[in-house]
């Protein structure tokens, strides 16, 4: 079972603001196994006590799945709650394969505040590991370049997978 580490809610750790207050969503990528349990969370500094959830779709709009409350409840395989006066959780069990996918939260109300969204992976497959390497010198300047090369290295990824995209930011 993949379980979330509890974290501190703060508004600016992965979470979408606005004036009215924000919402923070994690992890931003689970991958869990065929059968096991996938757990999202939402932390909100808004005082509504509602919380949606939407899965995005292959056209980039969003399907609306439910809301969690202060209340535990259960719709099929999913599950919703809150854990804490901020932080509410989604849950897919048994996740299978056809749940990948990016999943969103939201606030409710008139101006609803979206989280940045959780990419859920089920699969056998190894999560690939990243690594970013920066090139050190054989004298270290006084003042760091202006530019530099860095290198990605990625192993154990997945068959299938032939496109690895560099966003910076």
């Amino acid at each position: 079972i993949a379980e979330t580490p509890t974290q501190n809610c703060s508004p600016h750790a992965g979470g979408v603001s606005a004036q009215a207050g924000w919402v923070q969503q994690s992890p931003g990528q689970l991958w869990v196994l065929p059968g096991h349990t996938a757990e999202m969370n939402c932390c909100s500094s808004l005082s509504e006590s509602n919380i949606h959830w939407y899965r995005e779709k292959t056209d980039g709009s969003l399907v609306w799945i439910y809301w969690s409350s202060s209340s535990l409840s259960q719709k099929g395989k999913y599950s919703f709650g809150k854990k804490s006066d901020q932080t509410h959780f989604f849950a897919i069990s048994p996740a299978q394969r056809e749940d990948s996918g990016v999943y969103y939260c939201s606030s409710s109300g008139i101006a609803p505040v979206f989280g940045s969204g959780t990419r859920l992976v089920v699969s056998n497959a190894t999560e690939p590991q990243l690594s970013i390497l920066v090139p050190v010198g054989a004298e270290e300047p006084r003042q760091p370049p202006a530019t530099f090369p860095l290198l990605c290295h990625l192993h154990d990824i997945p068959a299938g997978w032939d496109t690895v995209r560099w966003q910076p930011g």
